[in-house]
């Protein structure tokens, strides 16, 4: 028998031996389910700047690159008309194409669909190829920094 372990003598104890061998399995099952489920959970970031313009979009782009489980979408709150071209070329050396990205303004989303924001350095674009390179190696230390330190 599955209960001999027990050695229930009463109808009480026996009662007490199924309701604890229940509660062992439940809670293993749980833990496996839980487990499970944020095994494959997606974790949405929002990263805000103030004009959406460089590092933004380019922290936003190295964090969903460093994970599949991340939706990163960034925002500013004075959005630019358009990325730099300078910003795309140096952004196409590291394979990441963000020739299609639309700077967005903060209040076309909803900030409590996210699950953390992430408040990037707004630092100027620049306009030399080499100064670009470096704000963008810096944009991805940054954003790294923050998806190991966040656990993402």
């Amino acid at each position: 028998s599955r209960f001999a372990v027990f050695k229930c003598s009463s109808h009480i104890e026996y009662y007490f031996c199924l309701l604890f061998l229940f509660l062992i399995r439940e809670c293993k099952v749980k833990k496996y389910f839980f487990t499970f489920a944020k095994k494959f959970a997606i974790m949405k970031i929002l990263v805000f700047t103030e004009h959406d313009d460089c590092c933004g979009p380019m922290a936003a782009a190295f964090l969903s690159d460093y994970s599949e489980k991340l939706e990163v979408v960034s925002v500013g709150e004075h959005p630019a008309e358009a990325l730099s071209p300078m910003l795309v070329a140096v952004m196409r050396e590291c394979l990441i194409d963000m020739e299609n990205y639309v700077p967005r303004d903060v209040a076309s989303v909803d900030i409590n669909d996210f699950d953390a924001v992430y408040e990037c350095p707004d630092l100027p674009c620049p306009t030399e190829v080499q100064a670009c390179r470096d704000l963008r190696d810096f944009i991805k230390n940054e954003a790294f920094l923050y998806y190991k330190k966040s656990r993402l």
